[in-house]
């Protein structure tokens, strides 16, 4: 089995949060899994163990349709404050559920991966993620790979408000027969501008759209959770809580999370 780690970042998050992702998983994860970050707008970083990749010059022109595809409809919800659910205007807390293009590099650079790497198994890890614990090489091929499903990630099917996951951590088999469909929905939504078609347009909601489609067309779930189910901060109470903490929000000047000691 082969594991590829992948995460992306601006300059001021690298500077925040990105730095820190990268040295602690460099010391903390297994020797066998591979470590790629796709840099934005900033001189490449030097980091031990990690392949650093220009998105500007690799996925650039396909971000850059993909902004100008969804620059009416954002125009539409962030800038005249039209709730595209239908009537009214949109509320400030629910903005996030729209802003597809702000949300869009971690597509592009997980299909920019998919697509020149060979590793069995790709993993995506948001760069506000800390390793603080050794992660022995059992946590992948045990823990976080169920055999029967392509695509391991932090349910929150037990949350009142939130359904779709939490998508800080996700697993995908490339060697999946469920994968080069998944792809092929994902560009639909992102290359075509289907995401405009479905209930929200951020990533999270998408990647769990195109889980949806294939488990209505395979009669099966394709999807392993590796959460607790919960809309309290699913990543650290679940599995992965164990070796890592995901420091969303506030949590980053707090330089932990609380939710994951309970």
């Amino acid at each position: 089995m082969t594991f590829a780690v992948v995460t992306t970042f601006h300059k001021e998050g690298y500077e925040k949060y990105g730095k820190r992702m990268m040295e602690t998983l460099a010391k903390h994860l297994p020797e066998e899994v591979s470590l790629t970050a796709y840099y934005e707008n900033m001189e490449a970083p030097v980091h031990d163990r990690w392949n650093c990749i220009d998105f500007n010059k690799l996925c650039g022109e396909r971000y850059e349709a993909f902004k100008k595809l969804a620059q009416p409809y954002e125009h539409s919800v962030l800038v005249e404050g039209k709730d595209p659910r239908g009537g009214g205007q949109i509320t400030p807390g629910s903005r996030y559920l729209f802003e597809a293009t702000r949300f869009s590099h971690k597509y592009f650079a997980v299909d920019h991966f998919w697509n020149m790497d060979d590793s069995r198994y790709v993993v995506w890890i948001d760069a506000d993620v800390i390793a603080d614990k050794d992660v022995p090489m059992s946590f992948f091929t045990e823990k976080l790979v169920k055999e029967g499903t392509y695509w391991s990630r932090i349910g929150r099917d037990k949350a009142v408000k939130i359904r779709y996951p939490e998508c800080g951590f996700m697993l995908w088999d490339t060697q999946s027969p469920h994968h080069e469909r998944y792809k092929q929905l994902m560009s639909w939504m992102y290359d075509q501008g289907a995401c405009f078609q479905m209930e929200e347009w951020h990533d999270s909601f998408l990647w769990w759209m195109a889980e949806r489609y294939i488990n209505d067309e395979s009669k099966q779930s394709i999807s392993h959770d590796i959460g607790d189910g919960s809309g309290r901060h699913p990543f650290v109470r679940g599995i992965l809580g164990e070796y890592f903490d995901h420091l969303k929000g506030n949590r980053k000047d707090q330089g932990f999370s609380p939710e994951r000691e309970k």
